[in-house]
């Protein structure tokens, strides 16, 4: 198991939103055709170098995507001893990063931690003026099928596409949480669900994060 580091600077992020509110914190392989109804119809054989550069749930995935042998090499995923795809180094693995934004009355800053090649560490804090304020820290993966096909953000400003890594925390109730990451801007984006008295975020109800 790889050691999780605590990294997340909550007084630098809280100091950060009060700049954007003004006001006191209140505590590639191209797509392919994949039936999706259809299972694998036999045992994906997994070769891994080292385990703790990929999480569990990113590498249980793998094995439901039909292949015969996947091997993970570093940043690299070989399919079926022919194919290979890079891991996104967006952002580098160690590095922090921190995004806010701020739209209406509401701001919300996003601190992410890349721990190794399929996961971040991960706190999204909210404040809405006058009214309330959300917190959540977790970890995030890229889907074990990312490789099928790119996702893309659209830059608000210049109305130009780009393209981004998407880390996904899914938890009960619907709750899911999307990060995305522009792989070679500074803007991200966020789809975030239950939190508490503050909306539903969605690509098209709240702004573009920028990287602070």
């Amino acid at each position: 198991m790889w050691q999780r580091v605590q990294v997340f600077k909550t007084t630098t992020v809280k100091y950060i939103l009060r700049i954007l509110i003004g006001l006191t914190f209140v505590p590639s392989i191209q797509s392919q055709n994949v039936d999706k109804n259809v299972g694998p119809t036999h045992d994906t054989e997994i070769v891994i170098k080292n385990k703790a550069a990929y999480s569990e749930h990113f590498v249980q995935g793998l094995k439901e995507l039909g292949f015969q042998k996947i091997e993970l090499i570093d940043s690299l995923l070989i399919i079926d001893n022919k194919d290979t795809v890079l891991f996104s180094d967006t952002p580098k693995i160690g590095e922090a990063r921190v995004y806010t934004g701020k739209e209406g009355n509401l701001a919300i800053a996003v601190t992410v931690k890349r721990s190794n090649y399929t996961t971040v560490d991960y706190q999204i804090e909210m404040v809405e003026f006058g009214k309330t304020s959300h917190t959540q820290t977790g970890q995030a993966d890229i889907i074990s099928s990312f490789f099928f096909g790119p996702e893309s953000n659209i830059d608000e400003q210049t109305g130009v596409g780009y393209f981004v890594t998407e880390y996904t925390d899914n938890r009960a109730n619907n709750c899911a949480t999307h990060i995305r990451i522009g792989d070679e801007n500074e803007l991200a984006k966020i789809i975030k669900y239950c939190n508490g008295k503050i909306k539903d975020i969605t690509l098209e109800n709240f702004t573009t994060l920028h990287k602070k």
